[in-house]
């Protein structure tokens, strides 16, 4: 194993071990005591499907290239993150894989790209955001546009995996963990609001079947 490669486990395994500490410090849920009214099963299910759509978003339908643009921009990311673990099992030759990384990774790039421009030419935006989203939004790019190149050019997979660890490292202190706690938070919301009967409504109900 190349010492990038080590750098990369070494990465995950810490990023992994600063992940459970936060959720072990956070604890469990308090038990709920209300009846149920609705069920857990159809909330998460709604908080993982229909609740991802543009129209149950009032911000995401208003402004839907750039909710057009987070999707390949996130796609990318989990993208570059899966290529990023099979690279530990060794640097193959340009390959399908390669030519899959790299169309994944080429648009969400210039998605990304394209909302850090946006954040920082808009008003209200740079108004509303603080240091951390300029450099996560650079940093993120940075290993996107690491892992494009090395994508065409294996030869660049040490500079790829150097980015992806300083990225995976740095993923529990910041803005980042949302990569995470996002599926966490959306199942605990979903489980709740679900056996409060709030969601789905009557019409999300129709579109899950349940």
């Amino acid at each position: 194993m190349s010492f990038t490669a080590i750098v990369l486990l070494v990465a995950i395994a810490t990023s992994a071990a600063g992940f459970v500490a936060m959720r072990l410090r956070l604890g469990a849920l308090p038990p709920s005591y209300a009846p149920a009214r609705g069920s857990s099963a159809a909330g998460v299910a709604y908080a993982f499907t229909v609740a991802f759509a543009p129209w149950a978003k009032e911000s995401a339908s208003r402004h839907l290239p750039s909710y057009l643009a987070g999707i390949a921009y996130h796609a990318a990311v989990f993208a570059a993150l899966a290529r990023l673990v099979l690279s530990l099992f060794g640097p193959p030759a340009l390959s399908l894989l390669d030519a899959a990384t790299a169309a994944a990774l080429a648009p969400g790039l210039l998605c990304g790209v394209g909302l850090l421009v946006k954040r920082c030419v808009d008003a209200r935006l740079r108004a509303l955001s603080v240091p951390e989203d300029f450099f996560v939004n650079g940093l993120v790019d940075a290993v996107l546009a690491a892992g494009l190149v090395a994508s065409l050019r294996p030869a660049a997979l040490p500079v790829f995996q150097l980015a992806g660890a300083l990225l995976i490292v740095y993923a529990p202190l910041g803005k980042v963990r949302h990569m995470l706690f996002l599926f966490t938070s959306r199942r605990a919301l979903g489980a709740f609001f679900g056996r409060r009967g709030v969601r789905p409504s009557a019409r999300a109900r129709g579109v899950l079947g349940v």
